[in-house]
């Protein structure tokens, strides 16, 4: 039992040092291979009322893994050290009011009116999405898992609250209203059902397991446990990226450009914000990793759907988003470096363990 642990923990650190190889394969193969992303995306099933498609389910599956990571005892942690959660909701919620007002000023400073409204809607609308789940499988310890899981879950909760306001007093202060009112008419409803779904319920599915499962069964089951959200964010990775390939094929190269700058752009943006609200705090390495992933990683599944739905003849603001998802996975692979919160291995008694 203990070697097929060590095994599933060596393993669980062997691809959590190749993700981003593994995403670029995932967006690589989204443009070479799209059909069964395609058809996946085209695939739902109804359950309690609730739509389920493949981008739904991998989501269920990254928190669910994530929150059955979280020790029983532990699961209250972030709350009895509040200041890494407040931090990083805090400045996950303030990042839309300088990311999506600064697109438009600058886009429409440089005389690009055309695409200017699209696209800062489409920057506000990622900017006020919930933290992305699958910030959970970047983190990599159970502290920061604990801490970051809490933001996601509140986050989340708060979302068909947070996100229309958000987009409401972003609509008084971009120099175009029209759009975002279209987003913050369709962001409640389209959104609500979603985060229930796929970020609440897991999260309390998963800590719920971990605390009834029998000590012996759980002990099993840890060590599949990353490698499943590992999977799960893969595939939804995979799954997202397909919808860009219809924009690529029908869009001319400088309009792709140019969505893929501010995409790339945005997101490097809220990620140093992220980094100096924590050196600001003075947080310690892996806190300031946590508060970091949760200001840069909004979760890109939410805001494609509604993009969707709610700017159907805007495929410039679809683009934005998925350059976005790109982007911050890279980012996400550079924070947590930097903040410590990969295991890395050290030698004892001649072999290597996981620190």
């Amino acid at each position: 039992m203990p070697a097929r642990s060590a095994r599933g923990g060596r393993l669980s650190v062997w691809i959590h040092r190749r993700l981003g190889p593994a995403v670029l394969l995932c967006y690589l193969l989204a443009l070479l291979v799209p059909g069964p992303g395609t058809r996946l995306r085209g695939t739902a099933l109804g359950l309690f009322g609730l739509r389920l498609d493949a981008s739904a389910l991998a989501l269920f599956l990254i928190l669910f893994a994530a929150a059955f990571q979280v020790p029983p005892g532990r699961a209250l942690a972030a709350v009895r050290q509040p200041k890494t959660v407040l931090a990083g909701l805090t400045a996950h919620l303030l990042t839309a009011f300088a990311l999506a007002p600064a697109t438009a000023l600058v886009m429409y400073g440089t005389g690009l009116r055309g695409p200017a409204d699209g696209l800062s809607a489409a920057v506000a609308l990622i900017a006020a999405a919930p933290v992305a789940a699958a910030a959970t499988v970047w983190i990599g310890r159970d502290g920061e898992v604990t801490a970051l899981l809490a933001v996601v879950l509140l986050s989340a909760l708060l979302s068909p609250l947070t996100m229309p306001t958000t987009l409401g007093l972003l609509g008084h202060v971009l120099p175009s209203a029209g759009h975002t009112r279209a987003l913050v008419d369709g962001a409640a409803g389209q959104a609500r059902a979603l985060l229930t779904g796929s970020v609440a319920l897991p999260c309390a599915l998963g800590l719920l397991a971990r605390r009834c499962v029998p000590a012996a069964v759980s002990g099993r089951l840890l060590p599949g446990a990353p490698l499943v959200a590992i999977a799960a964010m893969l595939a939804l990775t995979y799954v997202n990226a397909t919808a860009a390939v219809p924009v690529l094929h029908g869009e001319p190269w400088t309009v792709v450009a140019l969505c893929a700058a501010v995409g790339w752009g945005v997101c490097r943006l809220a990620f140093l914000v992220g980094s100096l609200t924590a050196r600001a705090l003075r947080l310690p390495p892996g806190a300031g990793a946590t508060v970091t992933l949760a200001c840069g990683m909004s979760n890109v599944s939410v805001s494609t759907v509604v993009v969707v739905q709610a700017l159907p003849g805007q495929p410039h603001a679809l683009l934005v988003a998925l350059v976005y998802g790109l982007a911050q996975k890279v980012s996400a692979r550079r924070a947590v470096a930097k903040g410590g919160a990969v295991p890395s291995y050290r030698t004892v008694g001649g072999r290597r363990a996981v620190r």
